[in-house]
């Protein structure tokens, strides 16, 4: 536990701290208050950058550490992360005792939800990857510090040196964690030894052996949430030397992204040794007025860079004691069930969604089976059901599908050896959900007697029957499933083909069993001989939402499909130019461990990276930010599109991307708003921005209000909502003109229109017209809230029917 320092030790404490306290200030006196003002003031509103980028930092270091915890990151939120990890940060503003101290708090405050163990593991792992980062930076700053400063003979060769020291030092952690050395048990043994710690020791050594083994396991176990870690961390580093360009640039010096590391480089070595200051006053600011010395910047210059990260610590510093006050706040026994119950309820979600059967009638359950074709051997070269489709298994991407379109139970029917081995293969993929039951039926059994097993096993009204080994477009699982006709199966087929997908009454099913209980060896026998004797409605569907899998040559055409089925029906002429670039970009971030989140907040630092450009001012900063912005529309839909090639769709993510589209935005505004403003020199632009910003802030919150009245449970069918009622009302001039320069809003669009505006110089035009559109935007939101508002009416499912009349005679063939 951490000793709180004896009262000999305060004076000592109180005279450095009143030391380095003078020493700042003599720091001011000779930068000059005057003109350290100036340098201040020019950063001017750029001040909302810096501290924008350093959060975009916070949240990278906090989705590092979440990965960290392994099986136990869902039981405690994300945002209880982001504080736990602020309120640390704001501890370690005192030094090295502050980060001890912050580490120490973050282990207590999970210790309600996880394992000591593990909470301990997961702050020593992202501590120790944080530093690692650090010591990469370090090495990376000191390397290009060589050819960038006028250094003397015997500096190159020491500089040369500590570059190495560090690389070694580096390479044999690597060697250490790869041939599991254990360094922690030595360590604690070594310490055992020294008298007085042996019992104190002795307690805590099983949890060290634990946390040890949890470093070790982390690495080897899993890599892919190591190394995602690894780069979240390191992209956490990147942010910091960025932050150095960013706040040069607002003062008016033009610093390469290279002699920015040198600086961050150096400034880490000045933290190291201001570790034993508190609070590192004084240490630090001189510390960077001799760094920026050797880059020729003057003393006002280097303390100003200096004070505005000093600024940007103290602001989220306040930001994390006000986040451990209201975690502390809210840390009551009844939040601890509260929050286990909630992990629960997340963790065994598809279990959850199985059991809820007693709580529902037969009628309302909706059963999937997935019906595996026979003769997948062992030993054969081919298995239609494992191939994979944007790097998954057809038959997993199946079972997700089927899970989005409410099943309450998924059967998988096979027999013995394919079962085996596919169950097997899917276990390893580590997302094969639990709430999966697998029915082993005999080779060569028909699918009367299949299916009379499956209703026997599965007491419904309904049974939903799928191929398993075709893929299918999300949207047909969920036509079945909405089918509901009493007196008639569904069939999907495109032309004279069976898609594979059936909704069969369960009453018919049984009369087919008991008349034909040998025939049907194959799914097209099947819909013939139900034909026969029953009703079957065929469905049209396009040939090109769904693809037999039988050969690696369909593999490949499955490939083509996909890709098209990740167009969306609303998008217009710019996204789908996007796709063009975005959907490649897509299919090799797939091929990585990253998640679609990681790719939000990626696309909304590239975002921000452009909002800084803007704000800069100046023809090329501007183009480039022009050309940054475009590039984060681009990835913009590579996020939804990772998601649904993963099939990761979450309602956190479709959270988190909303909040940085609007992050976006407001940045970019901002950016504009600065860069006119600097360019010009004309306080007018500062008004214009006001109403920009004003006008923005308005049509997120109209345009959610929107979401939520018209297109509430379909957040992303808004758009394709709102065009059919204003389809539906030519006559409306509002309406009109909303409809037919809509596009202009869009993301997609607003990017090519800075870029040909600032390739042309045009960007006080761009910024007027952005002012009226934003101001126009949430005044039609707003209208077509109140005039499109839905009134109740009967339900009609996907075929274009009621679900209690009878089909229309086009599709009715069967019952003829």
């Amino acid at each position: 536990m951490l000793r709180i320092p004896s009262k000999e030790q305060l004076p000592l404490r109180l005279i450095v701290i009143a030391i380095s306290a003078g020493f700042f200030f003599c720091l001011i006196w000779r930068a000059g208050p005057s003109r350290l003002w100036k340098s201040l003031s020019e950063l001017g509103w750029g001040i909302i950058l810096v501290l924008a980028l350093a959060g975009v930092s916070h949240l990278a270091r906090t989705w590092g550490w979440r990965l960290t915890l392994g099986d136990d990151q869902h039981k405690i939120s994300f945002s209880s992360l982001v504080g736990l990890r602020l309120g640390a940060e704001a501890a370690g503003q005192l030094g090295i005792l502050g980060q001890t101290l912050g580490d120490s708090v973050r282990v207590s405050r999970m210790s309600a939800e996880i394992p000591v163990a593990s909470g301990l593991a997961s702050v020593t792992l992202d501590r120790g990857l944080y530093v690692v980062t650090g010591i990469v930076t370090t090495i990376a700053g000191i390397l290009a510090a060589l050819p960038l400063l006028a250094l003397s003979h015997a500096l190159r060769l020491y500089a040369s040196l500590f570059a190495f020291t560090l690389i070694a030092f580096l390479m044999l952690a690597l060697l250490a964690v790869r041939k599991r050395w254990p360094v922690l048990s030595w360590s604690a043994r070594i310490i055992s030894r020294v008298p007085g710690l042996k019992n104190w020791m002795e307690k805590r050594y099983l949890l060290v052996q634990s946390v040890e083994t949890a470093l070790f396991d982390f690495h080897h176990k899993t890599p892919g949430a190591f190394w995602a870690s690894f780069s979240l961390n390191l992209v956490a580093q990147c942010l910091a030397v960025s932050e150095v360009c960013l706040i040069l640039w607002l003062m008016g010096v033009k610093m390469g992204f290279f002699s920015a590391l040198v600086i961050e480089a150096l400034t880490k070595l000045v933290n190291v040794l201001g570790n034993f200051n508190p609070g590192n006053i004084g240490t630090y600011e001189g510390g960077t007025m001799l760094i920026g010395k050797m880059f020729g910047l003057s003393s006002a210059t280097g303390l100003a860079l200096g004070l505005s990260r000093r600024v940007r610590s103290f602001f989220w510093a306040a930001v994390g004691v006000i986040c451990f006050l209201l975690l502390t706040r809210s840390r009551k026994p009844r939040g601890s069930k509260i929050l286990t119950s909630t992990t629960a309820t997340v963790a065994t979600a598809p279990r959850a969604r199985a059991n809820s059967s007693s709580n529902r009638s037969p009628g309302n359950e909706i059963v999937f089976a997935i019906f595996l074709a026979e003769g997948e051997s062992p030993g054969s070269q081919f298995s239609a059901s494992l191939s994979r489709v944007g790097t998954l298994p057809i038959l997993l991407r199946t079972i997700f599908a089927a899970q989005k379109a409410g099943a309450t139970r998924i059967m998988v029917v096979a027999d013995p050896t394919t079962k085996r081995k596919v169950q097997r293969a899917l276990f390893f993929t580590g997302r094969l959900p639990e709430s999966v039951e697998w029915i082993e039926v005999a080779a060569g059994a028909s699918h009367s007697q299949r299916l009379l097993l499956i209703v026997n096993e599965a007491p419904s009204e309904r049974l939903i029957l799928i191929d398993g080994n075709r893929t299918y477009h999300p949207s047909f699982l969920r036509k079945a499933a909405e089918w509901n006709h009493e007196r008639s199966a569904l069939a999907l087929a495109s032309d004279d083909e069976l898609a594979g997908i059936f909704s069969l009454p369960v009453e018919m099913i049984r009369d087919f069993a008991e008349r034909c209980p040998t025939q049907a060896g194959t799914l097209k026998e099947l819909h013939a001989s139900l034909t026969e004797m029953h009703s079957v409605v065929s469905m049209p569907v396009a040939e090109n939402q769904w693809q037999p899998v039988n050969t690696p040559e369909d593999c490949e055409a499955a490939e083509r499909k996909l890709d098209r089925w990740l167009v969306k029906p609303t998008d217009g002429f710019y996204a789908r130019l996007n796709r063009r670039i975005s959907i490649p970009i897509s299919r090799q971030l797939i091929k990585l461990p990253i998640t679609a989140n990681m790719v939000s907040i990626f696309t909304l630092c590239v975002g921000i990276a452009s909002a800084a450009f803007f704000g800069y001012g100046g023809y090329w900063s501007t183009l480039l930010g022009a050309f940054l912005c475009l590039f984060a529309s681009i990835m913009d839909g590579c996020d939804g599109e990772v998601a649904r090639l993963k099939l990761l769709e979450s309602d956190f993510g479709c959270w988190l991307e909303t909040i940085c589209d609007y992050a976006f935005y407001l940045f970019l505004l901002v950016g504009m708003t600065i860069g006119r403003w600097r360019s010009s020199g004309t306080r007018a632009y500062l008004v214009y921005g006001g109403l920009l910003l004003f006008g923005a802030l308005a049509s997120f919150l109209a345009t959610g209000w929107e979401r939520r009245r018209l297109a509430a449970g379909r957040p992303e069918q808004l758009l394709k909502i709102w065009q059919g009622h204003a389809e539906s009302r030519p006559s409306n001039p509002f309406l009109y003109f909303g409809r037919h320069t809509e596009f202009i809003v869009r993301r997609c669009f607003f990017p090519y229109a800075l870029l040909v505006f600032a390739l042309f110089n045009l960007m006080s035009v761009a910024f007027v017209l952005s002012v009226i559109g934003a101001n126009l935007v949430w005044p039609i939101a707003l209208y077509s809230s109140l005039a499109f508002a839905r009134p109740k009416r009967q339900v009609v499912n996907s075929a274009g029917f009621s679900q209690n009349a009878e089909p229309p005679r086009e599709y009715a063939a069967g019952l003829l």
